[in-house]
């Protein structure tokens, strides 16, 4: 089971038909969005091996490194049974924007995304000096 931060309210225990299958698409949309992103050096690592810049064998090892490091990163966050709160953080993250959840789930999430927002914020900021 993941652990949230302390300030997470406990995300209810029955969801609706509808909002199990909005949960489980989000779910899909934020590993698809994530795996994009962190997809993107490996590709750069590509490009440098078409240009004869890096090595067969220094791909490798990226190609290597991606696989047993941030793709199975979000494999395991994204891949097992819907967890809400993934999609509260996800939310809070902007790697899915509030106008892609419906009102009810918006209105079921909003107070944890914006606990995460908070917390998001908190860790942008630098520590105040005394």
């Amino acid at each position: 089971m993941h652990q949230f931060p302390v300030g997470v309210s406990e995300m209810p225990d029955h969801w609706s038909k509808k909002q199990r299958r909005e949960l489980r698409e989000l779910q899909g949309l934020a590993w698809q969005r994530e795996l994009e992103e962190a997809l993107r050096p490996l590709h750069e690592d590509f490009d440098a091996w078409k240009k004869g810049e890096v090595s067969v064998f220094d791909l490798s090892d990226q190609i290597h490194k991606f696989h047993d490091g941030r793709s199975r990163e979000l494999f395991r966050l994204y891949s097992g049974s819907v967890e809400a709160l993934w999609i509260a953080h996800a939310v809070a993250r902007g790697v899915i924007d509030d106008s892609e959840l419906s009102d009810d789930l918006r209105a079921e999430l909003n107070e944890d995304i914006e606990v995460f927002r908070e917390r998001l914020r908190g860790v942008d900021r630098p520590a105040d000096s005394d």
